[in-house]
């Protein structure tokens, strides 16, 4: 139990800093488990994870956003509690903030006196937005609730990451098992509940037309685009697709059946990947805010040819930054009064960590060859640090 005599706060440093907290998402780094003489140590670990997070797509466009800041939290021991009723080594030690693995009977469920960090930051950093605590512990574990929170050993920074998605995203696990694959009890996770999940990167719902993510589904992937043929346990076939396709893979939100997930891999689902296509995307959304805009806009014409009569033909861009934000247009260039002579469509798909390719179909809606162009419009691009 954690007591007043447990640690002391230090103080807060910035380390990162790109301008007002009033125009920045304030991110907070907080040691807990670290004693005194290991503060030097955790402003090394602190470090580190800036320098992973912006290493990684799509925060590679984004450090303009961000203004990071380490609070100094000594504690009087080092690590977490290791409770045995989860398989830990029963170790029970006096830290500031009471982190303890086995939360809810997972042994990887790190947890600490979240109450107690909102305080400390609040008083340290007032316009936080959100806040990480890095746990000197050996033993792996996180979890990602309104606080993330993460021990700092092996791949701890891939690890934060992926909470880091929870907490400050609101991205759901896509990963099928609860305790693990084969170690949950027979059944329990078998097949999904009904009711559509909040969070935008796991759904029960496989139409095309209503899906929704399905601005970046081709037309040609099938949904699903992968199921569980064996409800009773993790399916790790093989993908049927190429890396990096957008679909509906079956096994997400911690079942084996009845929920989806929009990629093969992604690091919501295994901390060895990157983000999906769709976890970016909502990324990007909530950092929007944050970035410095050079507004446009910036206009041209970036396909013209002819479709046929009656048919329909695609253009594609190649590469475009992620963090351009288009409008496209598609006109005849030789309009006849009357009906409509053309529709179109646009799909954006990842072409990479940062870059996104657009595909625009237009269908001829006439008996007679119809000469196109297509127009597009840079709203606003970011600005560079």
């Amino acid at each position: 139990m954690m007591t007043a005599t447990d640690g002391q706060v230090m103080g807060a440093t910035q380390i990162v800093s790109n301008g007002s907290p009033a125009r920045r998402f304030n991110l907070v780094l907080v040691s807990e488990g670290y004693q005194a003489g290991q503060m030097a140590q955790f402003a090394t670990d602190a470090q580190s994870f800036v320098d992973a997070l912006f290493a990684t797509a799509p925060f590679t466009q984004m450090r303009c956003a961000f203004n990071v800041y380490r609070v100094d939290v000594t504690s009087t021991d080092s690590g977490a509690d290791d409770p045995t009723a989860c398989g830990g080594g029963g170790g029970a030690v006096a830290t500031f903030f009471d982190a303890s693995f086995c939360n809810s009977g997972i042994r990887r469920l790190l947890v600490c006196d979240s109450t107690a960090v909102r305080n400390v930051v609040t008083a340290q950093v007032p316009q936080w937005h959100q806040i990480l605590v890095l746990v000197n512990s050996p033993v792996y574990g996180g979890s990602g609730g309104a606080i993330a929170t993460f021990a700092v050993n092996g791949n701890w920074q891939q690890v934060a990451l992926h909470e880091m998605g929870h907490a400050a995203y609101g991205l759901a696990d896509e990963y099928e098992y609860w305790a693990g694959c084969g170690a949950d009890a027979p059944g329990t996770q078998d097949h999904h509940p009904a009711g559509e999940p909040g969070q935008p990167n796991v759904t029960l719902n496989t139409d095309r037309a209503t899906i929704k993510w399905g601005g970046l589904i081709a037309a040609a992937t099938a949904l699903p685009t992968m199921a569980n043929p064996d409800c009773a346990q993790c399916n790790r076939g093989a993908s049927p697709v190429p890396t990096g396709t957008v679909g509906a893979f079956e096994g997400a939100h911690y079942y084996h059946c009845g929920a989806y997930r929009p990629e093969y891999e992604c690091r919501m689902r295994d901390i060895g990947f990157e983000f999906c296509a769709v976890c970016m995307q909502t990324i990007r959304k909530t950092m929007d805010p944050f970035m410095d805009r050079q507004i446009g806009p910036w206009v041209g014409v970036q396909f013209t040819g002819v479709v046929a009569a009656g048919a329909g033909r695609t253009w594609f861009t190649f590469n475009w930054p992620a963090v351009w934000q288009v409008v496209w247009l598609v006109v005849p260039t030789t309009p006849r009064p009357g009906a409509p002579q053309i529709a179109w469509r646009t799909r954006v798909e990842r072409a990479g960590a940062d870059v996104i390719t657009y595909w625009i179909t237009i269908t001829n809606l006439t008996p007679s060859d119809v000469a196109i162009e297509a127009r597009y419009a840079i709203l606003s691009g970011f600005g560079v640090c």
